[in-house]
């Protein structure tokens, strides 16, 4: 499997097109530009959230770089390091093992769109490295945001998971926002082969949509074994 950081970040950017794309489910979730938006959000997503380290998403907010303090202690990083890399040196700093599959998660992300990113969360779990050049364990979770301006903020929370149980593959959790809640809708497993199916995307379409297994078999007439 090809292990390149420029694949892991031209997927990831894939989530996030121009502001100016004319596509609508792009153009209806704009992301906030504001500064003052933009920070007064962080800084109470810093207060809700004192365990993770937060990033503010480079590509929907290009202009303003943002990693909290705290990433020296939560994931052993400098966050003023962190603020200087771009994509393809912070994707550097996963576990080489782990790239191809952390990439075929954020290209299984593109392959559910459109979707409401108020009410979706994607979280991957996968290696990243410290300081001292050790790879720990990382939750990192895709939230957004919508502010008063009908626009979004674009955050990544990283959680590290020293301590707890370990797992043993890169893997992908899908939330859906039931009611007051986000619930577990699905767990994607990347393949070990690069690629994402044609069914694979259909099948995500479905799946933050809220479709059952049986009913997205009988829409797509296939087996809800292969589902």
């Amino acid at each position: 499997m090809k292990k390149d950081p420029r694949s892991a970040a031209s997927a990831f950017v894939n989530l996030f097109p121009p502001q100016e794309s004319s596509r609508p489910q792009y153009t209806q979730f704009r992301a906030e530009m504001d500064k003052e938006v933009i920070l007064r959000h962080l800084h109470f997503t810093e207060q809700i959230f004192p365990h993770c380290a937060i990033m503010l998403c480079p590509v929907s907010h290009s202009t303003i770089k943002y990693m909290s303090p705290n990433c020296d202690s939560v994931i052993g990083q400098s966050h003023q390091l962190l603020e200087k890399l771009d994509l393809p040196d912070f994707f550097a700093m996963i576990h080489p093992d782990d790239l191809p599959a952390v990439t075929q998660c954020f290209e299984f992300i593109h392959g559910c769109e459109p979707y409401d990113p108020a009410a979706h969360r994607f979280t991957l779990y996968y290696r990243f490295k410290n300081q001292l050049g050790e790879y720990i364990y990382i939750k990192n979770e895709n939230i957004a945001v919508k502010t008063d301006h009908d626009s979004y903020l674009y955050l990544i929370l990283i959680e590290s998971l020293e301590g707890q149980e370990k797992f043993h593959q890169v893997k992908l959790d899908i939330f859906k926002k039931i009611k007051t809640a986000f619930v577990k809708v699905h767990t994607y497993n990347p393949r070990q082969k690069h690629e994402i199916t044609p069914r694979q995307n259909d099948i995500a379409h479905y799946i933050v949509k809220g479709f059952s297994n049986k009913e997205i078999a009988d829409k797509l007439k296939v087996s809800v074994f292969t589902v």
